[in-house]
């Protein structure tokens, strides 16, 4: 019996040990892993990416960021790579003596160290490229801007009269631009890639903008001078043959308002020719909108002409159903009156019908008299029609149900 039992309890350390020799065999293989990552990341190409900056202007601004890039490189080696060697060699240790828990304590350090150092790395490479690309842009601008400055020059001297008296301004504010692309060069060749960047990204939007003024400028010329004037004469000459054929546009007052637009107008080149584009917009945008509300006001008296021509028959007729109808019943109450009983509120309705309508005829006469002016404001009659309508209308509605 006790021989099993010592059999038994042989076989358990022998279990136990195999055990322990199998989680040291598989916490070799993390260590192993570790060893082959740090081999890898050792070589990470940190100095042939601070080369790519060597090729560019080590001056100014890139020769600080190259020197600062350097030293984080010495750094994140002395920080995070070298102590991995250390760490990795006390894991080995610690599992040699079977210390699982301290081994992988030490394993999980080194890998949190070559995390860091593989994001400095990522760092030093987005920087890298993020100068290289800023350095492109910059001679990319620095070309579209020699090419518009160049265009610009040419447009404004080939075609000077579209551009009336703002053409010498234009080649002013144009010629400040030749000592502005020099400066560039200057930072360039300085190094200072950052400053060159906001020197000629302004300088870009500043020629995108005069570029912008000159394709405007020839348009509000041409509304300054021809458009605008030919629709003063349009507008002027057509409220003089409204008025032969009869209508009233006093209260347009075409000739006043005409006057004070041409005056706003005289201001808009001045305007123009200084480049102040935002306030000549403002004062057309004024003028445009005094102008369509005199359009509109012609318009309404000339639908309201033609409104006027196809109800009038219409009142007319209704006026003449109303008194017709008023007669019948009238007639009617008197008939009655004589051989039955009549309800007398029915015949005072209808005798206070006879005086509307007959107000209504008398304002109808009034209204054709208007009309038969030599002007007539047909708004005013439009209006004086439809409150006609409407009440002859009720009265004929009230007297059919009687």
């Amino acid at each position: 019996m006790v021989l099993y039992i010592i059999l038994a309890i042989i076989v358990i350390i022998l279990i136990a040990v195999g055990v322990l020799f199998y989680l040291r065999s598989n916490k070799r293989q993390i260590i192993e892993k570790a060893i082959e990552r740090k081999n890898e990341i050792e070589t990470l190409p940190f100095d042939q990416n601070l080369a790519q900056l060597s090729k560019l202007n080590l001056k100014g601004e890139t020769k600080t960021k190259y020197d600062a890039m350097k030293k984080d490189n010495v750094e994140s080696t002395n920080k995070y790579l070298a102590p991995v060697e250390e760490k990795i060699h006390n894991a080995e240790a610690l599992l040699d003596k079977f210390s699982f828990n301290a081994s992988q304590s030490e394993i999980d350090d080194a890998n949190e160290l070559m995390d860091s150092y593989e994001q400095s790395y990522q760092q030093q490479l987005e920087d890298v490229n993020e100068i290289i690309a800023l350095y492109k842009d910059n001679d990319e601008l620095y070309d579209k801007c020699k090419v518009d400055y160049r265009e610009m020059k040419r447009d404004v001297l080939a075609n000077r009269h579209q551009f009336g008296e703002a053409a010498s301004l234009l080649e002013t504010e144009i010629e400040k631009f030749e000592p502005r692309l020099e400066q560039y060069e200057v930072l360039k060749a300085d190094g200072n890639y950052v400053q060159a960047h906001n020197h000629i990204a302004a300088l870009n939007e500043q020629m995108k903008q005069l570029r912008s003024y000159m394709e405007e400028i020839p348009e509000l010329i041409r509304e300054t001078q021809k458009e605008l004037p030919g629709q003063f004469q349009d507008l002027k000459y057509g409220c003089r043959d409204l008025k032969v054929e009869g209508y009233d546009l006093d209260h347009v007052k075409v000739d006043s308002t005409l006057q004070s637009l041409k005056t706003e107008l005289s201001f808009v080149e001045p305007l123009i020719s200084r480049l102040e584009l935002e306030e000549a917009n403002d004062k057309l945008a004024n003028i445009n909108d005094k102008l369509d509300d005199m359009y509109d006001l012609i318009e309404h008296e000339v639908k309201a002409k033609n409104d006027v021509e196809e109800t009038k028959d219409i009142i007319t007729d209704n006026l003449f159903k109303a008194k017709d109808m008023n007669y019948t019943l009238q007639t009617e109450i008197e008939y009655v009156r004589e051989n039955y009983y009549i309800n007398e509120s029915d015949a005072q309705s209808v005798r206070q019908f006879e005086n509307e309508i007959q107000s209504l005829i008398s304002v109808y006469d009034d209204i054709l008299k208007e009309m038969s002016k030599s002007a007539v404001r047909y708004s005013e009659v439009q209006d004086n029609l439809q409150y006609l309508e409407d009440h002859v209308t009720v009265i004929n509605d009230k007297q059919e149900k009687l």
